[in-house]
């Protein structure tokens, strides 16, 4: 018994020191707007580097394997901001979902406000393939349409 025991454990011992862990990913935003903001903003707890995680019991968790490049705000203001924009986004929410048991999605959420008129857009976007740089590229793109479409509607 003594013997299995030592066995068991050199088992246990080399399953985990010999396997090495995840490397982690850097993920991004790709954003092709030809419109131009005057200020980004991310709301907290969203605007930090680490990939937040909403999870099925609504609590917010950070993935430990799989971050922004660098933080949404800085991402975006570098895409977005430009000398003599017009206009602030405001990105409420950007986060992985997994609220709903068995799926993935990038959420974004965000208000765009122009003069006096604001308007919210918000897109989930599945990343079930596990390419969140395409699925928030993709979220972004279409909340910030969204938007902008009420922005010219006036509601």
């Amino acid at each position: 018994m003594k013997k299995f025991a030592a066995y068991f454990s050199a088992f246990l011992l080399a399953g985990c020191l010999g396997s090495a862990p995840k490397a982690p990913a850097y993920w991004t935003i790709d954003v092709e707007s030809a419109e131009k903001a005057s200020s980004v903003v991310v709301c907290a707890p969203y605007g930090g580097q680490r990939l937040a995680v909403l999870r099925g019991n609504g609590s917010i968790a950070f993935d430990p394997c799989n971050s922004f490049a660098a933080a949404p705000a800085a991402i975006l203001k570098d895409a977005l901001v430009a000398r003599g924009g017009s206009g602030a986004v405001t990105v409420r929410r950007i986060a992985l979902d997994c609220r709903e048991e068995g799926r993935r999605d990038a959420l974004v959420e965000l208000d765009v406000a122009l003069g006096d008129k604001v308007a919210s857009g918000a897109a989930s976007v599945s990343a079930a393939d596990g390419n969140y740089t395409a699925a928030f590229t993709r979220a972004f793109a279409r909340a910030q349409a969204e938007a902008r479409k009420g922005l010219a509607s006036g509601k």
